[in-house]
């Protein structure tokens, strides 16, 4: 059962003004929306060259990692690869913040990875194999095998050609 509360006369899901506030109130989302990515865009324009170094200074590996991932996608799919650098350019402060970004996680990542991966002072790439030797086993006990093949059902006779063989299924 739904329950609709009324305060003050007016139906608590219902927006002011209706479909036509609803419509007025998208607009003016998207007009906002509009200037605040052209604001932050003008803010990144000016800091993307201070990003990119800070990315570099960070952790370089970002820029050579970016152009293996873009030359992957170019082989396999050329038009998603030439898309994605078309528009690398065409928001290149928002790309300059991407790649800030990811270097900070890949900085991240490596601080991660020193504490939960090298607790013991070894990596994987040291890590040598242990000696073993090989032993025969013998199973415990084998499966019986069945000698004797059981004989094929009795081929069953065809009903005439009115009557139905299911018929006697639902008796």
């Amino acid at each position: 059962m739904m329950y609709q509360y009324n305060f003050g006369g007016r139906n608590v899901n219902q927006f002011p003004g209706g479909g036509l506030g609803c419509f007025l109130f998208a607009i003016l989302l998207i007009v906002g929306g509009y200037y605040l990515l052209q604001g932050l865009y003008y803010l990144l324009l000016w800091a993307a060259p201070a990003l990119l170094v800070l990315a570099a200074v960070i952790n370089w590996r970002v820029f050579p990692d970016t152009i293996k991932s873009w030359i992957r996608t170019m082989e396999s799919s050329p038009v998603s690869g030439l898309l994605s650098l078309a528009l690398a350019v065409l928001v290149f402060p928002f790309f300059s913040l991407y790649m800030f970004l990811k270097a900070l996680g890949y900085r991240k990542m490596e601080q991660i990875r020193k504490e939960f991966g090298d607790r013991e002072g070894y990596t994987r790439a040291e890590e040598e194999y242990a000696d073993f030797e090989e032993i025969e086993s013998t199973p415990k006990s084998t499966p019986k095998v069945e000698e004797e093949i059981p004989p094929p059902p009795p081929a069953q006779e065809k009903p005439p050609k009115g009557q139905n063989p299911y018929d006697t299924f639902f008796n």
